[in-house]
């Protein structure tokens, strides 16, 4: 859906670490054990009720997180994005998450699929029988988060839900059905970057990096100068452009430009607003300049991409 914009927050100790996700509020990562009912295998759950908790988390279970109705932030791993409906992820073993939906839909209707189950149960399964190669090939993917387009998505909808109203071998049967499916897409995106790493970065260096970002998510709509963010970070100007380019693997304002796009793209999705609107309202100072980088980023203009989501939204009605 959106560009990712990564950010490398991970500490070495990750059960004293703190992740801020707005100036106020405070993520700890903890360590989750998924509880299943005794005559269940797995876990699966259709839930309707908002989730704004700051419940940064991974477990040993492969997870599959299906919205349908309901928009919010998902933070996977060193990847932070906006989530939309109709967008089914896939996350491995161990991969640190949240997805939390925004406080201004608190009076909307949410309504989302969860699905978990231990690496023990589908290892037994995809390890010892040759025909299961591909789904025992999708898996290993799932280490890095991965994401469904929004139609591939929407055709599991159904198959998602009947495992949430199963019972008994059924349920076991329709999951494999269902890996073995998603197995097939060959278009996916990998969430987090390529080079992850649970343990790396010491906590002080992930707290001054954590503020700029913050900054500039509190700031976007305004134009933010290197000046402010290398005092924020107690740094030369120097010194911040080489830290936070080897931290993030861009520059501060290719970070910038990204983040303004990313919520372009949201207000898109979300919003009535014109194209032009939307340009005033993420930061930009020309509708020139918006639309070359919204294409750089993109790879098409905000208008095209209005209309292509127009057509998918139609196909999916």
């Amino acid at each position: 859906m959106l560009i990712v914009f990564l950010v490398r927050v991970i500490p070495k100790r990750i059960i004293s670490f703190f992740y801020t996700f707005n100036k106020t509020t405070f993520v700890r990562l903890k360590y989750s054990i998924t509880e299943t009912q005794d005559h269940q295998s797995f876990f699966s759950e259709r839930k309707t009720i908002p989730y704004f908790g700051e419940d940064w988390h991974y477990h040993e279970d492969y997870e599959l997180f299906y919205p349908i109705n309901g928009t919010g932030v998902r933070i996977v791993g060193d990847s932070i994005e906006y989530f939309n409906e109709n967008e089914l992820v896939f996350l491995g073993s161990k991969v640190p998450h949240l997805f939390k939906n925004e406080v201004e839909d608190s009076s909307s209707e949410v309504d989302y699929i969860i699905i978990k189950f231990k690496p023990v149960l589908i290892h037994k399964f995809v390890d010892n029988v040759p025909e299961f190669s591909n789904i025992k090939s999708l898996l290993e993917k799932t280490c890095q988060g991965i994401i469904f387009e929004p139609m591939e998505s929407y055709l599991m909808l159904e198959d998602l839900i009947r495992i949430c109203e199963s019972n008994g071998a059924e349920r076991m049967i329709r999951l494999i059905s269902i890996l073995n499916r998603l197995a097939l897409i060959k278009k996916t995106r990998a969430l987090t970057s390529e080079n992850f790493n649970l343990l790396n970065l010491e906590s002080e260096d992930e707290n001054r990096l954590q503020k700029v970002i913050n900054y500039i998510v509190k700031n976007y709509t305004n134009a933010i100068s290197l000046k402010e963010l290398s005092e924020l970070s107690y740094m030369t100007t120097n010194s911040f452009c080489r830290y936070f380019k080897d931290r993030t693997g861009k520059t501060a304002f290719q970070f910038i430009r990204e983040y303004r796009v990313s919520r372009a793209c949201q207000m898109i999705i979300n919003s009535r607003k014109t194209v032009s609107q939307i340009c005033r309202d993420t930061g930009f100072n020309s509708f020139s300049s918006f639309n070359r980088v919204f294409k750089s980023v993109k790879g098409i203009s905000a208008s095209e991409y209005k209309s292509k989501y127009q057509r998918l939204k139609n196909q999916s009605s």
